[in-house]
Parts: structure tokens; C-alpha cells; sequence
């Protein structure tokens, strides 16, 4: 419970004192003193940062002031308002993260860990975004991938992506793809490469399944020119 209460901002002394108020009811400052063993040279100021938050307040009765604590909904209102300020600086740090060159490079492996990888890639996607690939080898696919990759298109149409998958005509395999856009070219295309937004992605799937992430807005740009480039001369079929 202290715990907590510090984690809405109130240190520790604070804390205790505030709980040791709700137990006492009103109360001088000896009995909170007594109750929390906080040194008398601190109660006052520990007290005064309560009223201000507005969870203590006082009555003077015979020139002594009695300290009471407020109904505890009202650490609602301290959540509140930090929600409000929070929200208030929100645009700015937006405008500060998109002014930004992000670049950043993660590794990712396993079947499971791909997966999230590629799902949370899209999670915010809009209907219509490029979503461009060059595919895997066939010769490294099996089971587990060919599941993995129809798993995944199902996520590309659920979001409704402009998805593009570019092949090698030597990786040619008579095959349905009714959830995206096929050509295929004689260029030797790198594989296993995946681009979307400001991310690039490879992809290896010989023995245990390895991702490599990359954020970056020069690499993602020049991998999209070449990408489109080679979509404008590709064929639709073999």
C-alpha cells in the first residue's frame, strides 16, 4: 500500500503519514508523531506538503490544530492530474520523436519471437500502406515457414495492406497468392527482405528462424527504390 502511494508521487514519509491519519481520525500532531515515529522537526513540513496535495486538512480547536485526512478517492485526482500534464506535453514530444533520425538495429530468433516481430510491425497499419517483400528461397522453406508465411498474410489482408511480393523466376512455384500482388523477375533479387515504413527486415530460415530488424529511413528508402524499380520492369507470371 505505502508502495503504491509513492508510486502516485508521495515519499515515504508522506505516506505513512497519510495512512496513519486515516487510522487515527482527527488528531494532534503528537499522536501522528507516536504512530509513524517521524522526527517532530519534520512533521509539520510532511504535513504542509499533504494539505497542499489536498489530503490533509486541519481545525484549530483551543488554538491547536487537529490534522484530518481527506476521503482517499482523492488520490484519484492526483492521477488525474498527472494524466492532464502528461497529456498536455504529449504533441511536443511527438514533434520532438518525429524531427528525430531514428535508426536502431535489432535481432530477433525463433518462430515465435519472428512472429511477434512481424505482427507488431503492422499492429498500427492504415488500409492501403506499401508493404513490400522480396521473397524468401523456396529452398528454405518448409512446414513451420509455409505456416509461419500463411499465418501472416492473413494479418497483411485483416489490415488491408497494399502488399507486393517480388520473385525470382528460378524460385518459380505454381501457387494461388490471393492476398497480395505477384510479379516475377530474372533480376537475383536479394531474399527474404521485408520494408514498411521506416523499417527493414531480413529474414533467414535455414535451421533455426533469424530476423534482423532494421530502423532506418536511408536504408528503408533506398531498398524501397530498388524494390519499385524492379516491380515497374517485373512480369506477372512466369
Amino acid at each position: 500500500m505505502l508502495e503504491t502511494l509513492q508510486e502516485l508521487g508521495l515519499n515515504k514519509r508522506e505516506s505513512q503519514c497519510y495512512v496513519a491519519l486515516l487510522e487515527l481520525g482527527s488528531s494532534k500532531v503528537g499522536k501522528i508523531i507516536k504512530k509513524t515515529s517521524i522526527p517532530s522537526s519534520k512533521i509539520y513540513e510532511i504535513l504542509n506538503k499533504l494539505i497542499k496535495r489536498g489530503l490533509v486538512t486541519y481545525v484549530k480547536r483551543s488554538n491547536i490544530k487537529h490534522f484530518q485526512a481527506q476521503d482517499p478517492k482523492t488520490l484519484i485526482n492526483l492521477i488525474e492530474e498527472k494524466k492532464k500534464k502528461v497529456e498536455s506535453i504529449i504533441p511536443q514530444l511527438l514533434l520532438k520523436q518525429s524531427l528525430s533520425t531514428k535508426q536502431s538495429v535489432e535481432m530477433f530468433e525463433g518462430q515465435k519471437a519472428i512472429f511477434t516481430l512481424f505482427t507488431n510491425l503492422i499492429q498500427d497499419a492504415k488500409p492501403k500502406e506499401p508493404y513490400l517483400i522480396f521473397s524468401i528461397n523456396e529452398e528454405n522453406k518448409n512446414k513451420a515457414a509455409n505456416l509461419f508465411f500463411k499465418n501472416l498474410a492473413i494479418r497483411r489482408k485483416e489490415k488491408k495492406l497494399n502488399t507486393k511480393l517480388l520473385k525470382n523466376i528460378k524460385h518459380y512455384k505454381k501457387e494461388k497468392h490471393t492476398k497480395l500482388k505477384l510479379r516475377f523477375t530474372k533480376f537475383n533479387l536479394p531474399q527474404g527482405i521485408t520494408i514498411f515504413r521506416n523499417t527493414t527486415i531480413l529474414l533467414s530460415w535455414q535451421q533455426t528462424p533469424i530476423a534482423i530488424k532494421i530502423q532506418s529511413d536511408t536504408i528503408t528508402n533506398q531498398l524501397k527504390k530498388f524494390f519499385n524499380q524492379q516491380w515497374d520492369i517485373s512480369k506477372t507470371n512466369h
